[in-house]
Order: C-alpha cells, then sequence, then structure tokens
C-alpha cells in the first residue's frame, strides 16, 4: 500500500489521514461519529421599503337621475348616482399620475371634470365633477309635412296622422300610421318604409298604439275595431283577443270584447296591457291569450284603490318600469296615474281635472290631455302632452319640465327646447341612449330629440 520509500513519519501521516476520513464518513468498523462541515452562511433579504398610496377622490355636483360613471386612468370604474363626495376603490402608488374621466354620463345630463389630473404627492380629494342639464335639440327624422304615405328617405317620405311610436333594440323605430292605416318603419338613418297594412299582409282598422316582442312580432291596439292584432315579422295580420263589440268583457282571445284600446305595453312576464280607453280600464291579456281585468271598475273617475275598486276617466297611454310599475296617462282627467304588479292605484302626477302646462313636482304639475309615455332606463318619464303641443319630461323624484316645445304654441319649427315646436303630439318613444322620438300627428312627422350639451 506504501512506498517502501515512505518514511516511517510520513508512512504514520497517511494512515491517519486516512483514518480521520473514513471517521467522516461513518466507515469502519466502529461506526465513528459524523463529522460535520461548517455551515455555509446564506444571504438575508432585505426588508423592502414601504411605498406610500394614496386615494383618488373629489366632488361630484348636479346630478339629477340616472348614473356617471368615473375612470382613473382608464379603468377603476366608479358609478354614481347622487351629489356628494367619491372615492376611487384602488389607490395609487405615491408620484403615480391619475388621470378622472367620464365614461358614461346620465341620460339628458353632460358631466365635466376640473382638477382630474396630476401626479399624487398626498391624498387626492380635490377632483371636482360638476353635472348640468343637457338641451333638447328636436329634428325631423322623416316626414315632409305633406299628408300622404310614400315610402322614401328622411324628408322625402310622408305620413298621414302617426300617431304609436315605439323603438326597438336596433334603433328602428314603428309608427301607427292611422289616416291611410298602415305600420311603417323608420330606420335610424330615416328610411321609410310600410310593413303592414293597405293590403300589405291584411288590413287594418283605426290602429292607434303598438308594442314590439323580442321576436321582431308588432301588437296593436285598434281604436274603434275594437281589437288587438298581431303582425309577424313577414307583415301576416291576425287577431290576438276581442270580438270587435264596443264593450268590456272578460274572456279568452276573441272571445273576450274591448271598448275603443288605446296604449298597450309588455310587462317581464310577457303579459300585455291594454288601456281600455272607454272601457275605463286597465285590460291584461296573458300568454295563453286570457283577458282579464287588471285595474278599473269601468266607471268614469279618478278615484285612487286597488284593482277594480280604482276608477279612470280615459286611460291611454302606458309605460312600464324595470320593477314592473305601470305608469298611464290619463287623458280625461290630465293625469299620470301609477299602478303598481299588486294593482294599487295611485296619482303621483298632474292635478286630477285640471288643464293645464305648468311645471312643477308631482301633484302640482299640470297636463293638457296627455298621451303617449314612454320610460328610459334611469326612470325618467317622457309624455306628449297633446292639447298643450310639448312634451315633458319625469325624473324620477317626481319633478315634471316642458322638455321641448312652448305650451299653446303649435308649429313645426326645428330648433331647441321652447323654440321648437309640436303639432298634437301623440306618440312618443326613448332609445338606449335618450335620444326621444315623437309621432307629430298633425305635422306628419316623426321628430327626434337629441340631448346636446348646453354651449
Amino acid at each position: 500500500m506504501f512506498s517502501s520509500r515512505s518514511t516511517p513519519l510520513a508512512r504514520f501521516c497517511a494512515v491517519a489521514a486516512a483514518i480521520m476520513v473514513l471517521a467522516s464518513c461513518g466507515g469502519g468498523s466502529g461506526g465513528g461519529g459524523f463529522v460535520p462541515l461548517a455551515p455555509v452562511a446564506q444571504p438575508q433579504p432585505q426588508p423592502e421599503t414601504p411605498v406610500a398610496t394614496h386615494a383618488i377622490g373629489g366632488t361630484l355636483s348636479g346630478i339629477t337621475s340616472g348614473k356617471l360613471v368615473l375612470q382613473n386612468n382608464a379603468g377603476d370604474d366608479l358609478t354614481l348616482t347622487a351629489d356628494g363626495k367619491f372615492s376611487f376603490a384602488t389607490p395609487i402608488k405615491e408620484g403615480s399620475a391619475y388621470a378622472v374621466t367620464v365614461r358614461t354620463q346620465p341620460l339628458w345630463q353632460f358631466c365635466t371634470v376640473s382638477n382630474g389630473s396630476g401626479s399624487a404627492a398626498a391624498e387626492v380629494a380635490g377632483v371636482t365633477v360638476t353635472c348640468a342639464e343637457a338641451r333638447a335639440t328636436v329634428s325631423t327624422l322623416a316626414g315632409s309635412g305633406t299628408e300622404g304615405m310614400l315610402d322614401g328617405n328622411g324628408l322625402s317620405a310622408e305620413f298621414a296622422r302617426p300617431r304609436g311610436v315605439r323603438v326597438d333594440a336596433a334603433g328602428n323605430l314603428y309608427v301607427t300610421d292611422t289616416r291611410y292605416k298602415l305600420i311603417r318603419k323608420v330606420s335610424p338613418s330615416g328610411a321609410v318604409t310600410t310593413v303592414a297594412g293597405s293590403g300589405a299582409g291584411g288590413t287594418l282598422s283605426d290602429h292607434f298604439d303598438l308594442a314590439l316582442d323580442a321576436a321582431g312580432n308588432i301588437y296593436l291596439t285598434e281604436l274603434m275595431g275594437n281589437t288587438v292584432r298581431k303582425v309577424t315579422p313577414a307583415g301576416a295580420v291576425s287577431t290576438l283577443a276581442g270580438s270587435g263589440s264596443f264593450s268590456s268583457v272578460d274572456g279568452h282571445g276573441t272571445s273576450a270584447s274591448f271598448n275603443q284600446p288605446s296604449g298597450i305595453a309588455f310587462d317581464a312576464q310577457n303579459n300585455l296591457f291594454i288601456g281600455d280607453s272607454q272601457g275605463r280600464k286597465i285590460r291584461k291579456i296573458a300568454p295563453d291569450l286570457e283577458v282579464s281585468t287588471f285595474a278599473g271598475s269601468g266607471a268614469q273617475g279618478t278615484d285612487d284603490g286597488t284593482g277594480t275598486s280604482a276608477t279612470f276617466s280615459v286611460p291611454a297611454g302606458i309605460a312600464m318600469d324595470a320593477a314592473g310599475n305601470m305608469f298611464v296617462t290619463d287623458f280625461g282627467s290630465h293625469v299620470i296615474r301609477k299602478i303598481t304588479p299588486q294593482g294599487v292605484v295611485t296619482t303621483p302626477l298632474g292635478k286630477r281635472s285640471t288643464s293645464g302646462s305648468g311645471d312643477g313636482k308631482g301633484n302640482d304639475a299640470t297636463f293638457s290631455f296627455p298621451v303617449g309615455i314612454a320610460i328610459d332606463s334611469s326612470g325618467s318619464l317622457y309624455v306628449a302632452d297633446s292639447t298643450a303641443h310639448v312634451i315633458r319630461r319625469i325624473t324620477p323624484d317626481g319633478m315634471v319640465r316642458t322638455l321641448a316645445g312652448t305650451a299653446g304654441r303649435p308649429g313645426a319649427k326645428d330648433d331647441v327646447g321652447k323654440a321648437a315646436s309640436f303639432n298634437t303630439p301623440y306618440g312618443v318613444a326613448v332609445d338606449a341612449a335618450g335620444n326621444v322620438y315623437v309621432a307629430d300627428q298633425f305635422n306628419h312627422k316623426i321628430r327626434k330629440i337629441t340631448p346636446t350639451p348646453a354651449p
């Protein structure tokens, strides 16, 4: 094992070294112990220096209804519905930039941001958002003003006493054009076509108002025909309910009867509700075509109450809100009635049997033979106040304001707000952007009222 040339001392050292190696590896017959190596020092993580963060906020003023959506740095959406202090949910790091902008305006208002950008050196509470009422800019979407039935684009088309108007999800309008007994379609660009009537799929009789379902079917009331009709997307016309007799009897489908049905609207369960104007009732047509009386005793009056204990004068237009409440223009008593899903009838707007055009809150306001009624996504109502020749807007707090036209001044002028004019507006509809459409009956036109920023 060792060289014969090794010295005794060298041989001794080699043997000792071998024994130490065996001992460190646990070798040898004696099971020697482990001799640990010195531990290697590990680098220790250094504590992070805290980074300060700051909230971004401010004050909102001037909002009257609907929802305002703000963003910070194109994200962190914040929805506001009332005046007061606000703060975004996500703070930002100190020194970072912030930029507060308006993502979605509330309907019929325009909001602006001041002190909305900078670098966050501390808490930011000085952002100012101010909302102001929009101006009502009135234009003519379609109709030359000449009474007729010509299809065409925009002002080259003709109408003859349009009454009802509804807007679908794509922005198309459908109009009951009464003198020639037609249903007209108006595209968002103003192109007018005839979809039913005058032999096209079936004849109509003095149709008044209409409603649309998700499949594109049109449901319309025939005032003097005393029926509710259905028009398919292909233009085929059929009778959904009503025998045609001048009476107000419940029953199934065509075994039931109506007495000059006017307004019509769907609820979320696909029930149709009808303003039975001379029956002085609100009628319900269930999906199985069973016709029943939802509210109204049949006696003429303005008594509030539940179901058939309430009375109506001449119920005309109908609009439904998201909660299933129904708003009815009571043409003969110059008021707006509200009916809950349980059939409770109240009179929140207008003075009973008092004709007028005064703006105000709730029962302090007056109307003059209101007909068409529509509701937007914020819960604001729009009313065609027919003999006042104006369009009214009612915010959810019950405040009634004249949106466009001047009371007592009929005309056909396109302009802004009270400088514009109408001639016995009957139907009214509103789209998702808050644009209002008016069936301007004796101007033979479809008018559009667009919210625009004040100068």
